[in-house]
């Protein structure tokens, strides 16, 4: 009960997220994967392709692409465009410590959206706005 709390918390960071109906967000959350990366691993690599999103629940890890770097820590996430298209990762995401994540995979978001048809469009004009590869 406290783990679905503290994910709700951290899906609500996410601006996809942000505002939609509670029974949306659980059926979400029952969706989550408890991934654990050690440090020093490359979680996502840029310009590949990926197939899910990750919220971090505890560690540290660096975004970097060729023009910036930026850390992320508890409560941070990275990959929501590829949970949208299948897309391309932006920026390699890499382990500073021992990373334990919560990750949602295309399949299952895509299960979860069954439901909310009007999430869905919601989130089908998002990704036309995105569709050039910035993040929105």
């Amino acid at each position: 009960q406290i783990l679905m709390v503290m994910c709700s918390q951290l899906l609500k960071k996410v601006p996809m997220f942000q505002n939609r109906e509670e029974t949306f967000i659980n059926d979400v959350l029952l969706k989550l994967h408890y991934e654990v990366f050690q440090e020093g691993d490359v979680i996502v690599r840029q310009n590949v392709p990926g197939d899910r999103m990750f919220f971090i629940d505890h560690g540290e890890a660096l975004m970097e692409t060729e023009s910036y770097e930026r850390e992320l820590c508890d409560g941070d996430f990275f990959g929501e465009t590829c949970v949208l298209t299948k897309g391309k990762h932006l920026a390699t995401v890499k382990a500073l410590t021992d990373c334990q994540c919560f990750s949602l995979s295309w399949d299952d978001f895509q299960e979860a959206l069954q439901g909310f048809p009007d999430i869905k469009k919601d989130l089908e004009k998002i990704i036309l706005v995105s569709s050039d590869g910035e993040v929105v």
